[in-house]
């Protein structure tokens, strides 16, 4: 499972790592390729702050999808 998080400002996180787009392609890649020799895809678990724009949100799910990872769960937090 990798946990991605996405905050107000755009920045993404890998695992609670921050990464940059250069940085975060590579991972999606190097995850796919692990799925391909395990035959088992990886759940990405994507959190966004509420005030990221959704374009944003859309592209770290356009890239995972690119590197065929396809398999993406929203994780959401109850208000108070």
């Amino acid at each position: 499972m990798v946990r991605l998080a996405i905050d107000a400002g755009g920045q993404v996180f890998w695992n609670n790592v921050p990464v940059d787009d250069a940085a975060l392609q590579a991972r999606l890649q190097q995850a796919a390729q692990t799925a391909q020799s395990t035959a088992a895809q990886p759940e990405l678990q994507l959190r966004a702050d509420r005030n990221v724009r959704y374009e944003r949100v859309a592209q770290v799910m356009a890239a995972a999808q690119r590197n065929g990872l396809a398999k993406i769960g929203f994780v959401t937090e109850p208000p108070p």
